[in-house]
């Protein structure tokens, strides 16, 4: 059985968090909230905008919050345009389908929004098999999302391997026994590795990865660390 490679989407296979902390602020500053970027982590990321809305404006008119999310959806669709994929990625998934590798997408974004992000990126077709977490009934960190791809493509948790750039998203593979590999985009490498990630990189040209496809069982061993510094 060929093993599959699961991604998350945002902050790990493009880099979209600024992005979407930039609509949250246009849409939210109205009402007097300032979206800085440990707002965004706290409050904002891995939640859906409902969950948004109801808890950061609980006193908002419901007709109003619809509002305010359909503006904030058109925002980001038009900024998102403009993401690029990490680097190396192209060139990685590339040589991973060459070893016979399958891909998934397992994403806490729901499932509008996710493929308006895989459209620029070109990989609106790229995955076997694609979970978002809204229809797998919990977000992560909690593993339901993890085990429905599991699930969806009969496969045991050994031949995954997880690409992640959050702690919430590295308990939610390591939950569900996919060991994990993270991504310096957003969060220091020490709290990825606290979260239980195997090995942490800065990006997809990290020629570690390369030798992970071909020998996976490195990811079994002691953990690593080989990431470019936090911009």
């Amino acid at each position: 059985m060929s093993r599959v490679l699961f991604f998350d989407l945002d902050g790990t296979l493009s880099n979209t968090h600024d992005l979407a902390r930039a609509t949250w602020l246009e849409v939210l500053r109205p009402h007097g909230i300032d979206v800085d970027v440990e707002f965004y982590q706290q409050h904002i990321r891995g939640r859906t905008d409902d969950e948004i809305i109801t808890t950061i404006l609980p006193r908002l008119h419901a007709d109003e919050g619809r509002r305010l999310c359909t503006n904030r959806l058109s925002s980001y669709q038009d900024r998102v345009r403009r993401a690029a994929p990490l680097p190396g990625l192209p060139q990685f998934m590339e040589a991973a389908r060459e070893r016979a590798y399958r891909a998934a997408l397992v994403t806490n974004s729901p499932r509008e929004s996710a493929y308006h992000s895989l459209d620029p990126l070109g990989l609106s077709n790229a995955f076997d098999a694609m979970v978002f977490a809204d229809e797998a009934g919990a977000h992560k960190p909690d593993p339901a999302p993890y085990n429905a791809a599991l699930q969806q493509l009969d496969l045991l948790p050994d031949l995954g391997i997880a690409f992640e750039d959050s702690p919430k998203g590295v308990a939610a593979a390591t939950s569900a026994g996919i060991p994990v590999v993270a991504l310096v985009t957003t969060h220091h490498p020490r709290e990825l590795r606290e979260a239980g990630a195997a090995l942490v990189v800065g990006d997809f040209a990290d020629p570690v990865l390369y030798t992970m496809l071909d020998r996976p069982d490195i990811l079994r061993q002691q953990p690593r660390t080989s990431p470019a510094p936090l911009a």
